[in-house]
């Protein structure tokens, strides 16, 4: 690996290429040259000012005082458009849409009176169902909002429609009728039982992801940038609670017995920090810190609440800095999870070598003068940068054009395995854990980069973690993944490393004392690695075959389901074996010749599996394709086509499927899979040359 950062050494190189003879010429291209890798290394470099808290431990640490905050803000708190420790100013900023001007909701509405062959909208009396589905969740006992949720007797489903906007009457180059960019907001009771007399009951004047809570009473809709409470005991009849307009925008959340836990983000934090109508004590306020050659991806604050869901409360806060691309949230009964990733900053790598190497180089005066440079508190990092580089400059125009050779080959040398080794150890992922019941923030870290929630997983007290490194674009060929455990004080007590060379993560799965996962480059390792004893995991067999997995479902203790990939791009459903562990098998794969995507494949919430009828239900595109697996081998045993729609999602009541999607809901019956009823969805609609969109689209979508 060649050192590309510090540029005096790279002005020898472009010398290598250039005859002594031209001497004079050369020394004014050095010169030349120079300053033009100055400033891009400066450029390059980054917010150096960042982190303003340097740290031997990477770790989230809150404020000392009132004074230290006040201070952090208003030197990292710059207007000059750019995003610096989770302070993102104006130009990266994107306005959300206003609440109400009243801060209400809309009111609720209860549904038309419904086509004749709809029967009649009249809930029927309730009921248990023999049989629920719930929403596919990580954790059992926390539950996830999700597009749909029901009771049994009740479904409530958002079908995030967009609106619909005949863009002839506005501007005759297009013509038609296009989707817009903004959703329309409705939330629809649905009386599930039976299911021919299965009809809409009212449309809540909200969209967002569900809770049903409080005895299956209330229904919490979690939107963009607002969160908002209905009274469900008489669904035909929705009532508002409470209403919420964020201050930002909705990132995640659970709900552990009956505790709302949110995490919004707000780019444009400023001091005093303040969320919800409380002002934030300095120790609530945590930032990461490490050493100078690590620098965290940071480019928002994350505001992780609790929320009582009768009152609309916000009972508890904290933020975090971290960052809206990277950052992974996971929780546990016990705990939120919150992630951090670290990148090398091949500047300060650079400057810290000079620092413990440069006597090996350089005469005494020179270090002297270095020493001098990086000890000066009154120097920015920018300026010690290209002091530091100037000053070795200086030194290299006294020398022959041999030794300027001679000196460059073997710093090199040694600077390229310094680099290499630097770089493999400052890529780690900080990892934050918020103790749900007083909100205390423990912190421990993992090399390399966490994929997604999945990777992460709390057993018995400690924390199991599967990730990646060689992520920074200098490793991307050295590769490969690890596992790591880490007790309840965060600190790391077992760890497996240097798993599938060259490969990265696509998925994982950690189910009691085992981790399935996924790695991929050209071909699918489906590892089965041992986490019974938490200090020493350890692989116990692997499988290779081409393509790979994006999610794992377990069936059951021996069977596993991949959703993925096939090596050229279709779509494919394997069947995983793990009975004998050292050799697990692949039983079975079904690969869609006439389809490319489906939602499950990134969202597991789209994912559904019935054990009790073997068959699991995958939305794509317009089809529900219902897969059979039994005996070993999967099959398809319906294709429930929406006509001209997206399906999203589905559940099951008693021995009846609903599939939904944008535009209709389909209801099937699990013993003959014929469809037994299809309910309408209204579709939204601007009036032909009422108001253009709030958002006016460039490159508008057609109406297929």
């Amino acid at each position: 690996m060649k050192n590309d950062l510090f540029g005096i050494f790279q002005v020898i190189r472009i010398n290598k290429l250039v005859t002594d003879s031209r001497a004079d010429d050369m020394k004014s291209i050095n010169i030349f040259i120079c300053g033009l890798i100055l400033a891009a290394g400066l450029l390059g470099s980054g917010c150096l000012s960042s982190t303003p808290q340097s740290n031997e431990t990477m770790m989230m640490l809150p404020f000392g005082s009132e004074q230290e905050m006040q201070a952090y803000f208003e030197t990292v708190y710059q207007p000059d458009y750019s995003s610096r420790a989770g302070i993102s100013l104006a130009g990266d900023s994107i306005s959300p849409p206003m609440p109400p001007a009243d801060n209400t909701s809309p009111t609720p509405s209860p549904m038309p009176a419904p086509d004749p062959s709809e029967s009649s909208t009249t809930p029927q009396s309730p009921s248990t169902p023999d049989r629920v589905s719930e929403t596919n969740v990580q954790v059992a006992g926390v539950d996830e909002a999700d597009l749909v949720k029901t009771d049994g007797n009740t479904i409530y489903y958002t079908p995030q429609n967009y609106y619909v906007y005949n863009l002839t009457s506005v501007n005759n180059s297009y013509g038609g009728m296009y989707y817009t960019y903004d959703t329309h907001p409705s939330t629809f009771a649905i009386d599930a039982l039976p299911p021919e007399t299965s009809a809409l009951l009212s449309n809540i004047g909200r969209t967002g992801e569900l809770y049903l809570t409080n005895n299956n009473t209330t229904l919490v809709a979690v939107d963009f940038t607002d969160i908002s409470a209905y009274n469900v005991s008489d669904p035909a009849n929705p009532q508002l609670i409470w209403y919420k307009d964020l201050e930002g925008n909705y990132v995640d959340s659970r709900m552990v017995d009956g505790k709302l836990y949110l995490v919004a983000q707000n780019y444009s934090t400023v001091y005093p920090v303040a969320y919800m109508g409380t002002e934030l004590s300095y120790r609530d306020y945590y930032r990461p810190v490490g050493p100078a050659i690590s620098r965290p991806v940071t480019d928002t604050t994350f505001f992780v609440s609790e929320i009582n869901v009768s009152s609309g409360n916000f009972d508890k806060t904290m933020a975090l800095v971290g960052s809206q691309y990277s950052t992974v949230v996971y929780a546990s009964l016990d705990n939120m999870y919150l992630t951090n990733y670290y990148y090398p900053d091949e500047t300060a790598i650079s400057m810290k070598f000079i620092e413990e190497h440069g006597s090996e180089y350089f005469p005494k005066n020179v270090m002297d003068k270095i020493n001098r440079i990086i000890t000066n508190s009154d120097l920015s990092e920018n300026i010690k940068y290209q002091a530091v580089t100037e000053t070795i400059y200086d030194y290299m125009n006294t020398l022959s054009s041999e030794d300027r050779n001679n000196l460059y080959n073997s710093y090199d040398k040694a600077y390229s395995a310094y680099l290499a080794d630097a770089i493999k150890n400052s890529e780690t992922t900080l990892i934050s854990k918020i103790n749900l019941t007083n909100f205390d923030v423990t912190t421990g870290t993992v090399p390399g980069l966490i994929n997604d929630p999945f990777s992460m997983d709390e057993f018995e007290g400690n924390l199991r973690v599967a990730t990646t490194v060689g992520n920074y674009w200098r490793l991307s060929d050295d590769r490969s993944s690890g596992v790591y455990v880490l007790n309840d004080k965060m600190n790391t007590i077992g760890n497996l490393s240097g798993l599938a060379p060259g490969e990265r993560i696509y998925s994982a799965r950690f189910v009691d004392d085992r981790l399935y996962m996924v790695t991929y480059k050209q071909v699918d390792p489906f590892f089965v690695v041992d986490v019974s004893n938490p200090t020493k995991p350890a692989v116990l067999g692997e499988l290779k075959l081409p393509g790979y997995s994006t999610y794992l479902q377990p069936l059951n203790d021996t069977l596993i389901l991949g959703l993925g990939y096939t090596d050229n791009g279709q779509m494919k459903l394997s069947l995983f074996d793990v009975t004998n562990v050292s050799a697990p098998m692949e039983l079975s794969g079904y690969v869609f010749t006439n389809t490319y995507g489906s939602a499950a494949l990134y969202d597991h919430h789209a994912f559904l599996w019935d054990p009790d009828y073997s068959v699991m239900v995958l939305p794509t595109y317009e089809h529900a394709y219902i897969m059979e697996i039994k005996n070993n081998t999967i099959s398809m045993k319906k294709d429930d086509v929406h006509k001209e729609a997206t399906v999203v999602r589905s559940i099951y009541i008693n021995n009846y499927l609903y599939t939904f999607s944008n535009k209709e809901v389909h209801i099937l019956d699990q013993n003959t899979w014929d469809l037994l009823k299809v309910i309408s969805i209204p579709q939204p609609t601007y009036p032909s040359g009422g108001p253009y969109p709030p958002y006016p689209t460039p490159y508008p979508i057609p109406v297929d």
